[in-house]
């Protein structure tokens, strides 16, 4: 049952005011519950997997809203890629992750599950469930929230995405990165009263922790002159697509400029992390571009610590990435933070000397 016209209209003011994705996600679905009243809302995040067939899904429940109280829960299927007829899937996600409907209603009308895009890409699915059945006039002011949702979305995509790649852009970095450590921030510093760090503690244990890794592609400039721009524009392209199929829905990946590219990884162990470069490192050797034939990249990756600027981390990366580049490429080189480095970044007493 629609809610009172007015609950309507700030839910919306407040959602085409935010302009980053996980808020603007999680705003969707509180303001959904709002105006609806749902019983329950789930939303799953899910990205066609790279390089395979356009049925070919990733897919994570991020939210739960049930009787106005959330809960966040990651099941991401890191390394299984799930079809349309994978057998765990619920019918109905099952049947709007294959339709051409916008929306699709369970028989008995008391649910709903509407499939997201941005920039014609599917990019969420949302589950509502009601305690009776949705109207007509119901699923169509649904169909309009959604459809703000995607126009609202598919405008961040044009200002924070990189027109070729479709990777984040280079001004997008600084805003991630002050996200990033005000979470690694929250991790390690907050009471342990507090439930929901509890929670993400539990989640991710102390020696999980944020890395920067940054990434050229070796002899770009080669590639360009011997073959043209056309074929290195296709290899900057494929190695996106690569890095999107190699990392985690989490780790946000950056085209900084030109062939040099910037993933934040994390929270995760240092073991982790390395292995997560090193297997994309060698994904991307082993890959057969069309007419260049084969390429590699070097990577130069560091560990966030508290409370430091972007600038200290990327030059830190930057000099392990020369190191990469001077022992003969192709290789994941880190950068060595020695005591008096943590020491430095480190808060004295819960609070930051500024002076």
């Amino acid at each position: 049952m629609l809610q009172a016209p007015t609950t309507m209209l700030n839910a919306l003011a407040a959602l085409t005011s935010l302009h980053d994705r996980d808020a603007l996600s999680l705003s969707l679905c509180i303001t959904l519950q709002e105006i609806f009243d749902f019983k329950q809302l789930d939303l799953y995040h899910y990205r066609a997997a790279p390089l395979q067939t356009d049925c070919a899904w990733q897919i994570k429940h991020t939210i739960h809203l049930q009787d106005g109280q959330m809960s966040q829960s990651w099941h991401w299927h890191e390394h299984e890629i799930l079809s349309n007829l994978s057998p765990e899937l619920d019918p109905l996600i099952t049947q709007a992750l294959s339709s051409s409907e916008a929306s699709v209603l369970s028989s008995d009308g008391y649910r709903v599950v509407r499939c997201l895009y941005s920039a014609n890409q599917p990019q969420l699915l949302i589950d509502c469930r009601n305690t009776s059945a949705l109207s007509a006039k119901d699923l169509h002011v649904l169909h309009g929230m959604t459809r703000i949702y995607e126009n609202h979305s598919t405008l961040l995509d044009y200002g924070q995405t990189d027109s070729l790649t479709g990777l984040l852009n280079r001004k997008t970095l600084e805003q991630q990165f002050f996200k990033v450590m005000a979470h690694q921030k929250n991790l390690n510093n907050l009471e342990p009263s507090s439930v929901d760090i509890e929670c993400e503690r539990r989640s991710h244990p102390d020696n999980e922790v944020y890395f920067l890794a940054v990434m050229d592609i070796d002899h770009f400039k080669r590639i360009n002159d011997q073959f043209g721009h056309i074929y290195g524009d296709e290899v900057l392209l494929l190695i996106a697509q690569l890095m999107k199929a190699s990392f985690r829905s989490e780790d946000h990946l950056f085209r900084f400029g030109g062939e040099e590219f910037v993933i934040m990884i994390g929270p995760q162990s240092e073991d982790s992390a390395l292995q997560a470069v090193e297997r994309f490192r060698e994904r991307v050797a082993q890959f057969d571009f069309p007419q260049v034939g084969q390429v590699t990249i070097s990577i130069g990756i560091t560990q966030l610590l508290d409370f430091e600027i972007l600038s200290t981390v990327l030059g830190r990366a930057d000099e392990a990435l020369y190191q990469a580049k001077d022992q003969g490429r192709n290789r994941v080189v880190t950068a060595a933070i020695d005591a008096i480095s943590i020491k430095e970044h480190s808060p004295n007493n819960g609070s930051i000397e500024l002076f």
